[in-house]
């Protein structure tokens, strides 16, 4: 056999593989889904405000090219 088949079949038993790694973890992550912690399940919003406005802050510093100590969060809003 050639060695390009060899190739061929590495690459497909390699993405075998990682279809079976990927639907595992999916599986994993399901069964923790079904452990929400009470406060979700009565309708409050589990919101970490700092970590909230650390990532508004990444993303607006990464839009405008800028680093993120020169922003400065005032308020957050929630948008309906």
């Amino acid at each position: 056999m050639s060695s390009t088949v060899w190739i061929v079949g590495a690459v497909f038993a390699g993405l075998i593989v990682l279809i079976i790694i990927l639907k595992a973890v999916r599986a994993k992550q399901e069964l923790l889904a079904g452990d929400e912690p009470e406060a979700l399940e009565a309708g409050e919003p589990a919101v970490n405000r700092g970590e909230l406005a650390a990532v508004v802050a990444s993303s607006i510093a990464e839009v405008m090219g800028k680093d993120v100590t020169g922003l400065r969060i005032v308020s957050i809003k929630r948008a309906e």
